[in-house]
């Protein structure tokens, strides 16, 4: 039975575009997206290469988002000569995402509205019945007008808070086109799904919560909440609430917060990389800790901060048996200098990597972060003035980098070929961010 407190009842929309990478690639090719076969794929040289998105016909084959290229190599020949394969374009499809957010825009002020993540939005439509009509009637013109003005097709989930409206997204939206649920309806309707399609259950909570004999949202929402909070802390509580339909977190954020003038201090800033192939050389290897210094240092100034400890990461290749190793230290004084961070982090690799041991993951991070003071750490071994105008080069480099976009200023060495930041600055999201034109091949 439900708690007995008063619950949010408002009409929230949660509002997730169809394959939003795969339906961009669709429209900008004036191709159905509901029809075509199309595969974004994060690199189309290497059969390993992951699945952004497929196309709702693609997934009729059984190729969905996560899936590896090589499975679409594995498909009959017949069913491949249908299939479009294209490369990311991230920013092509920001731009396409903005678009959908004024569409919105014409239904709620900005006010109403959050933005969850690139294709999925929630919408406060609250007290709009009179501009709009009923739900079913409100979604129907919301997905008429996306679809006429951006050629995305959206699916909607529609509740009295933002859990109940994204889990009937997920669990009968995306299937229907449009899904109601209330809190009358939650046990009904929510209930029967399997526990690894609740929002917010992941790989590892599904396994905690089987060997607990929880297989299904209504097996979580019958258990005690004291046991689910002994277990897992907040988040088992907060499970069993969700589990109910019960969430009172606020569908918009105040945007004051977004400009805090005094906001969290990070007390660790840091970066790592997968290589896209095994290193083994020593040289190539100290190129790319020198990019992921400079990028960890650079983001350590801007943040006006220097840091005391330095911490490296590697991790091998699968083929070999060493996993990899972690070691840190602490800096005589604290720096935001990549030159110094770089020094310190080659006395922790070199000691404790095996020459040829294959190399696949590097990561850097400068932690027990303290304000700069803007002073300089005298130093008996060093030329202080020297110290001082590499600090202000420094700083003035990052001015120019801010300005006029990353990687405005580098080091002649990341033209290499085997250099990662050439090929990370033409990223988005981690993905390549394609022309700026959105220009097709």
């Amino acid at each position: 039975m439900y708690p007995e407190s008063p619950f949010p009842d408002r009409r929230i929309f949660c509002i997730d575009s169809v394959s939003f990478y795969a339906s961009c690639e669709c429209r900008y090719r004036n191709l159905p997206p509901l029809t075509t076969k199309l595969a974004v794929v994060s690199d189309l040289k290497r059969s390993g290469s992951v699945v952004l998105a497929a196309s709702p016909a693609l997934k009729k084959l059984g190729i969905k988002t996560a899936s590896r290229l090589y499975q679409i190599e594995q498909l009959p020949i017949r069913e491949r000569k249908q299939i479009l394969l294209v490369e990311p374009q991230m920013l092509a499809y920001m731009k396409t995402s903005i678009e959908v957010l004024d569409v919105l825009h014409q239904f709620a002020p900005p006010d109403a509205i959050r933005i969850y993540s690139i294709d999925e939005n929630f919408i406060d439509m609250t007290g709009t019945e009179r501009l709009f009509g009923t739900d079913d009637e409100t979604a129907k013109a919301i997905q008429s007008a996306i679809w006429e003005q951006t050629g995305i097709p959206v699916r909607i989930g529609i509740g009295p808070n933002n859990v109940v409206a994204k889990l009937v997204l997920d669990l009968l939206g995306k299937r229907e086109g449009i899904a109601r649920c209330g809190y009358a309806d939650v046990s009904r309707l929510l209930h029967d799904f399997p526990i690894r399609k609740m929002w917010g259950v992941g790989q590892k909570m599904e396994q905690h919560l089987l060997a607990l004999g929880i297989e299904t949202i209504g097996d979580l929402a019958a258990s005690r909440v004291e046991d689910l909070h002994e277990r897992f802390g907040v988040l088992g509580a907060e499970l069993w609430h969700h589990a109910w339909g019960i969430d009172s977190s606020p569908t918009t954020i105040d945007p004051t917060a977004l400009f805090q003038t005094e906001p969290a201090v990070q007390r660790t800033i840091g970066h790592g990389v997968t290589l896209m192939r095994d290193y083994y050389q020593y040289e190539q290897i100290r190129l790319v800790l020198a990019e992921l210094a400079g990028d960890v240092a650079a983001r350590v100034r801007f943040s006006n901060q220097v840091g005391w400890t330095v911490h490296l990461g590697v991790r091998y290749s699968r083929h070999v048996l060493r996993s990899g190793f972690s070691k840190q230290l602490r800096l005589p004084y604290p720096t935001a200098d990549e030159r110094l961070l770089l020094r310190h982090l080659l006395q922790l690799f070199e000691p404790n990597w095996m020459e040829g041991e294959p190399i696949r993951f590097l990561s850097v991070a400068l932690g027990q972060l303290t304000a700069d003071q803007g002073t300089l750490q005298l130093s008996l071994f060093e030329d202080n003035r020297k110290v001082w105008r590499r600090k202000r080069l420094l700083k003035a480099m990052d001015r120019v980098n801010l300005r006029y976009g990353k990687g405005t200023i580098r080091l002649a060495v990341s033209f290499l070929d085997t250099s990662v930041a050439k090929r990370r600055l033409r990223f988005v999201g981690g993905h390549p961010g394609g022309d700026l034109h959105d220009t097709l091949p």
